[in-house]
């Protein structure tokens, strides 16, 4: 099994240009899901398809691992962040209100994929 709290870097010419940190997370009845801490490209590498190939190395140990559930929070006007994860199949799962103290708005959406028996066979 993957690690409780695991950090996946992606470098160019030795530059850390990009990173997503995960943890494992036990649901009631002892289901394992995934929640995406961060995800970060810097700014100049963006559009590269650098955080495509983090996001899908999650998702690839997540389905070898059978585990059927990843999610994370995005601000609620972050269009960018929320169209990116749809593609991989994330829906809008949940609205949190007052989820940020320090930033506007404040309120979240937990955006989740579940991945079913049929999605991890590859």
């Amino acid at each position: 099994m993957v690690p409780y709290e695991d950090r996946l870097n992606a470098y160019y010419n030795d530059i850390c240009v990009g990173s997503i940190a995960c943890r494992l997370e036990k649901k009631e009845g002892g289901a394992i899901r995934v929640y995406i801490m961060t995800l970060g490209v810097l700014a100049p590498y963006r559009g590269l398809g650098i955080g495509t190939k983090l996001v899908s190395y999650v998702l690839d140990l997540c389905a070898k691992q059978n585990i059927g559930e990843i999610y994370l929070h995005v601000q609620t006007n972050n269009e960018d962040a929320i169209n990116f994860y749809k593609k991989f199949g994330f829906e809008i799962t949940e609205t949190i209100q007052n989820y940020y103290t320090n930033i506007t708005p404040p309120d979240c959406f937990v955006v989740t994929k579940f991945i079913t028996q049929s999605q991890t066979k590859k």
